[in-house]
């Protein structure tokens, strides 16, 4: 197999589209009648914020593809977190400019406060079969709610349910369901956009852990990415996560690991 390259091209690549799925879900949840949660994205050029004050999770309310290239978008983002009292996350990459934004991050009181590893390579990469495993595209209700219960047991998700209809209905988005003899074991998304593809959410009930599910998941998502004409897919993982190891098994190289710079927690002492 031929090594990965990287470059800054394919640097940009990756995190684009890895925002444009961000965003996407959050423009999902701002969608609902008189957005109850206040979502809301706003787009800087390449660069894109996200914010919903109601989760505290850094997914919802974090800026993605900032550098130096676009400080003066990022200081405005800066000022719109601390508008809402949320402490926003900015996803820092190597191999942008970016000394100028971490030290304006820095000067308002951001810390970095973790790593987080995104992976790349071609959509044509080889299957593995795995005893009693099979996916397949969500397509009815039935799959959808089968979907929905293994995805919040994979992702040990507390508090009400995500209303996941939106999600089969999404432009660029695509829903998988994994089974295990017979049972829904585990669930994943493809989103794809501009002819890459994005590997998303990826969870697997731990009941049905270490038998192939995540990595039929993959799978099916790069055979999926590569019929609807993507040459290149992106993921994303937590550094030496099982993910991480399943990632490089199916081929995909780490292209880069992100420094995630965090705001103090609103109201805190000190």
């Amino acid at each position: 197999m031929t090594p990965l390259i990287p470059d800054v091209a394919m640097v940009r690549r990756a995190e684009a589209i890895i925002g444009d799925y961000a965003a996407s879900r959050v423009e999902i949840i701002a969608a609902r009648p008189g957005n109850p949660l206040r979502a809301e994205v706003r787009r800087f050029g390449e660069a894109v914020a996200l914010r919903a004050p109601v989760f505290g999770e850094h997914f919802f309310n974090r800026a993605c593809g900032f550098s130096d290239e676009t400080l003066a978008g990022a200081a405005e983002v800066i000022a719109w977190y601390a508008a809402a009292d949320v402490p926003g996350a900015f996803e820092v990459l190597p191999g942008l400019p970016s000394g100028a934004l971490m030290a304006l991050l820095s000067e308002h009181g951001y810390r970095q406060v973790a790593f987080h590893a995104t992976f790349a390579g071609p959509a044509e990469l080889p299957a593995a079969s795995a005893p009693g495993v099979e996916v397949r595209p969500v397509e009815t209700d039935a799959d959808l709610e089968a979907f929905s219960d293994v995805y919040h047991r994979g992702w040990a998700t507390a508090g009400p349910r995500v209303p996941m209809r939106p999600w089969r209905e999404a432009e660029g988005w695509r829903l998988y369901l994994g089974l295990c003899d017979g049972g829904p074991a585990g669930a994943a998304v493809l989103y794809l956009s501009n002819g890459v593809g994005y590997l998303a959410d990826g969870a697997v009930d731990p009941t049905w852990r270490r038998r192939g599910v995540h990595r039929a998941l993959l799978d099916a998502r790069c055979a999926d990415a590569a019929r609807a004409g993507a040459s290149e897919v992106f993921s994303g993982a937590d550094y030496l996560s099982a993910s991480h190891r399943n990632m490089l098994r199916k081929g995909l190289a780490l292209l880069l690991t992100k420094a995630l710079w965090r705001a103090p927690q609103p109201n805190a002492a000190g």
